[in-house]
């Protein structure tokens, strides 16, 4: 009779063990353990603004093979946002995305166009007016920042992302369109390493002579991964930090990388207004 009292009490154990390891992740565990990997919640209040720059690398990774190095420079300062790429060429100056704590941005190429970024950001400004773009490099971090933007979240498990294990959170903005997918990842240890921007546009008939002409679906992606992660001033932020875009449509297919290395990070920088407006 003991033997099998201690065998009950084994059994229950073991199953409250599996119980526990199996238990499902609430978004509100994994954000709040999100927040634990950049600092304390003293540390990362006491940050109003932060500055950082860097080498950036464009690759063209589909269609013709092309490489370009120039400097980007992020500054945030609580929930307004600026970064700026600039490359030593007159066809393709620079890049540009803000915030100004109303309203978001992106910048034209000296022919009155926008590049393929631009334009992504210009029809789908969520990333910029919810604070999503460039991660916890920025002070202006969604998830920093719930009460202010009560998103719907729902974290949907482990899933695999170029053969990692990530956790998945998907992000939409309280009010607006739900057009544009947006879905966070963090690693086993709950920092945000990667994030996707999707919207697709459906086929429809062309305008023409012919009215049966059928334009095809248009895919489009945006991503953005983080990596090398370090501590500067108490706080652990990424150095790695990647823009890719991803178009896809009848005329062919797009794929660019903007890569920035990030080598100076300060939280001492004075901050005016008139940094966040397109110049």
């Amino acid at each position: 009779m003991l033997f099998f009292k201690r065998s009950a009490a084994l059994v229950a154990m073991l199953t409250m063990i599996a119980t526990g390891q199996n238990k499902k992740l609430t978004a509100e565990e994994l954000i709040a353990n999100h927040i634990k990997t950049i600092g304390s919640q003293e540390a990362i209040a006491s940050f109003k603004t932060r500055a950082l720059t860097g080498p950036v690398r464009l690759v063209r990774l589909i269609g013709t093979a092309a490489q370009l190095d120039g400097k980007g420079v992020m500054i945030s300062s609580g929930p307004k946002f600026i970064y700026v790429i600039r490359f030593p060429t007159t066809e393709y100056p620079f890049e540009q995305m803000v915030f100004d704590g109303e309203r978001s941005a992106t910048g034209f190429l000296p022919q009155g166009q926008r590049s393929n970024l631009s334009q992504f950001l210009d029809q789908q400004s969520l990333p910029l007016r919810e604070g999503l773009i460039g991660g916890t490099l920025s002070t202006a971090w969604s998830l920093l920042r719930l009460e202010e933007k009560q998103p719907k979240l729902e974290y949907t498990g482990l899933k695999k992302i170029d053969g990692r294990q990530l956790h998945e959170l998907r992000y939409r903005q309280r009010k607006g369109s739900p057009d544009l997918r947006v879905t966070l990842y963090f690693d086993e240890t709950f920092r945000h390493v990667h994030t996707v921007y999707k919207f697709e546009i459906g086929a429809r008939i062309g305008v023409g002579p012919d009215d049966s002409t059928r334009i095809q679906e248009s895919y489009y992606t945006l991503s953005e991964d983080f990596d090398e992660f370090r501590e500067v001033d108490g706080i652990t932020l990424p150095h790695y930090y990647k823009q890719r875009i991803s178009i896809q449509t009848s005329n062919g297919s797009t794929m660019l990388d903007w890569t920035l290395k990030v080598s100076e990070i300060s939280h001492q920088e004075k901050v005016d207004d008139q940094t966040f407006k397109i110049k």
